[in-house]
């Protein structure tokens, strides 16, 4: 079994509403070559509730729990979890869920198991005047060697003003050596002192992030920076945002068997959630060639023989006489 799922990503919007509703598309893919039973749950962060998907129940700490359903060999289901964001979860950034599938396929012993996180990504906020914030995503490759983080902290006002960056990593994510300027507050956070940044400029920090092989399989999860300027003159300002961390090894999931070519697909059935499904259109494109092609070839193979065949049947012309004197 194989789960991918794709993260919560919330717009600037999010910091004008009390609650905000949230989708979480989860893709659930039977790699193996037996029908086998399927059960599908989830844990989601602190600031986040289902909002009603069908067929899930709440079993406690934040974890959920939705029906069994028969899966084909090659079977692939779509489904989209309907959740609840709260005004205030931004406070608990860096925030990051899991979806786990289990199945046992009948007449045989024991269970397979596949699991997938996924971030909850903030915008920057809540908004400021005279302050701008951006991170980029940190992405492990399959050696999993270390990653680099790139923070800009921008000064969108009149005046100079003092900058600190602080870096929230979440567990199995840290900057092994700190940069000059940068000091481990703990395991997984970093506070840097940006120096003067100059009103209408922008500095950028680079800082080395490397992860626990647990924390890359767990992946894509999130971290959180939180920017910060004192101007010599006026208030304080902050601002933060979270950012994507994705690994190559999460993708890197075992197969016991080669994958069964796709069949009949559909979503999942009443009670698990509705969702999409099917062949792309690559997929159904590549099939329609394929078939004209077989076609072709079936015609020009039945022209040659008809055409074989009376050449054959025709009668051999005699040889006319030379003519004669």
């Amino acid at each position: 079994m194989q789960v991918t799922t794709e993260d919560i990503t919330l717009s600037g919007a999010y910091w004008n509403a009390a609650r905000t509703a949230a989708a979480l598309r989860v893709t659930v893919t039977n790699t193996g070559t037996t029908a086998q039973r399927v059960r599908l749950s989830y844990t989601l962060p602190v600031g986040l509730t289902d909002a009603g998907t069908k067929g899930c129940t709440a079993v406690g700490g934040g974890a959920y729990r939705c029906g069994a359903w028969m899966a084909d060999a090659g079977a692939r289901f779509s489904s989209v979890l309907r959740l609840q964001v709260t005004g205030d979860a931004w406070k608990q950034m860096p925030l990051s869920g899991s979806v786990r599938v289990a199945a046992d396929a009948p007449g045989v012993t024991g269970e397979v198991a596949d699991n997938q996180g996924f971030a909850v990504l903030f915008p920057p906020g809540p908004p400021v005047p005279g302050i701008s914030l951006d991170a980029d995503e940190v992405a492990f490759d399959i050696s999993g060697a270390a990653s680099t983080l790139a923070v800009r902290l921008g000064n969108t006002g009149a005046v100079d003003a003092a900058g600190r960056i602080e870096v929230v990593l979440p567990s199995g994510v840290s900057v092994p050596t700190p940069p000059a300027g940068c000091v481990a507050v703990d395991p997984t956070r970093v506070r840097c002192d940006a120096g003067t940044v100059p009103a209408e400029e922008t500095v950028e920090l680079r800082l080395p992030v490397e992860a626990t092989p647990q924390a890359q399989r767990e992946a894509p999860l999130s971290g959180a920076v939180i920017g910060q300027l004192d101007p010599r003159s006026g208030p304080t300002r902050q601002v933060q945002m979270s950012f994507r961390i994705t690994a190559a090894a999460a993708l890197a999931t075992p197969v016991v068997s080669p994958p069964a070519p796709t069949g009949s697909q559909g979503v999942l059935p009443a009670g698990a959630a509705s969702g999409d499904g099917g062949m792309s259109s690559v997929q159904r494109t590549a099939i329609i060639l394929i078939t004209v092609s077989g076609l072709l070839v079936v015609l020009a193979l039945t022209l040659a023989t008809t055409s074989l065949r009376r050449r054959l049947r025709d009668p051999v012309s005699e040889p006319s006489p030379a003519p004669t004197d």
